[in-house]
């Protein structure tokens, strides 16, 4: 198996477990004046890591919020906090969920990258730890992310304190071809969400949608057996898909087994396999890690493609290649939880992924 052991006192993270670490943080991000009021009504918000330096070698970091005018449009030289909060409302009780998407231009810089997963913890200890996190890049967009923005997303040029000039994907380079992603549509625990599945007939099924993304179109596929619910937000989604191409992109509702295009872009129609018995999506996975806090050290350990090794007082990575998902056990250690992305990022440029790489952060029953 492959190790990774960092001593924290090594690391600049020295005590980062503690409770003591844990209480002057949450006081700290309590005292972060742009979090008043985070996540206390329906809609989204947005800030700006943005890192002030002095003229010599000391920065600032901080966020400030993106005003509202501008939500939707991310300059490729920073980093961004996105808090999504929705408002479920069932028979007796109604109550926040919570979504938080850290946005990653392709020109922002490793420390704003830091500051803007560190951040992101902060927050989630304000809302009690219950939002889902995920790790956004330029480009790769995840469809729950795109749906914050129905009228689409814009790319600007530049970053903090620099020159900036408007660039609408209408003036991207026709060589920046989109890779052709699949996802599979899934109601779960009162919340429907996407996940990224490979390309292949083989991924479809009998009980939930998919939507395929070829960049120039959208489709959606539905099994015999899919929810109502599933339905309406695969629909939802697929809209949101090709209203962010800005008119560059068709969307076609509810395919035929007769699409051509369709069929020929997921290597040709073949059976199509019953319901899943789960809700959640297959453990298809390339590599699996176990992120462990041993005795003031972090290791990551591979362990072998299975879902028995989900440890629930641990941290596990299941490397996609494409993609990532970090589950949060249980009884996983504050240092375990609160550092997990950062240490992921790490692993993942170890692993030599791509700096594109969709990461999404859920804990153990989510």
């Amino acid at each position: 198996s492959a190790t990774m052991d960092t001593p924290l006192e090594e690391s600049n993270m020295a005590g980062v477990g503690s409770d003591e670490h844990r209480a002057v943080r949450e006081a700290a991000a309590k005292l972060e004046m742009n979090w008043e009021g985070a996540g206390q009504s329906e809609g989204i918000e947005i800030w700006r890591v943005e890192n002030e330096h002095d003229g010599d070698r000391d920065v600032d970091f901080g966020i400030n919020p993106w005003p509202e005018e501008e939500y939707g449009q991310f300059h490729r030289g920073d980093s961004y906090i996105v808090l999504q909060t929705l408002l479920v409302q069932e028979e007796e009780e109604e109550y926040f969920i919570w979504n938080i998407y850290f946005w990653i231009g392709s020109e922002s810089s490793q420390d704003e990258y830091g500051v803007a997963a560190y951040k992101t913890v902060e927050l989630d200890d304000i809302l009690s730890d219950e939002p889902v996190q995920h790790r956004e890049v330029e480009g790769r967009e995840s469809p729950g992310f795109l749906s914050c923005f129905p009228e689409g997303i814009k790319y600007l040029e530049g970053g903090h304190k620099s020159g900036f000039r408007q660039v609408d994907r209408s003036e991207e380079a026709e060589d920046e071809a989109r890779p052709d992603r699949l996802f599979r549509v899934v109601r779960q625990n009162r919340l429907t969400r996407c996940f990224e599945v490979p390309m292949a007939c083989s991924s479809l099924n009998n009980g939930d949608a998919f939507i395929l993304d070829t960049g120039d179109d959208v489709f959606t596929w539905f099994g015999e057996g899919v929810s109502a619910f599933e339905r309406h937000e695969a629909n939802s989604v697929a809209q949101n898909l090709s209203n962010s191409r800005f008119g560059h992109a068709k969307c076609y509702t509810d395919v035929n087994d007769d699409d051509e295009v369709f069929w020929s872009r997921l290597g040709g129609k073949g059976e199509i396999a019953p319901a899943a018995d789960d809700d959640a999506p297959p453990l298809e996975i390339s590599k699996m890690f176990i992120i462990t806090d041993t005795g003031g050290s972090i290791s990551v350990n591979e362990v072998e493609l299975d879902k028995s090794n989900l440890d629930t007082s641990n941290v596990c990575l299941i490397d996609k290649g494409s993609f990532g998902i970090v589950w949060i056990g249980r009884g996983a250690s504050a240092q375990e939880q609160q550092q997990a992305m950062v240490i992921v990022d790490r692993q993942l440029r170890i692993l030599k992924r791509q700096k594109t790489t969709t990461v999404y952060r859920v804990k153990e029953g989510q």
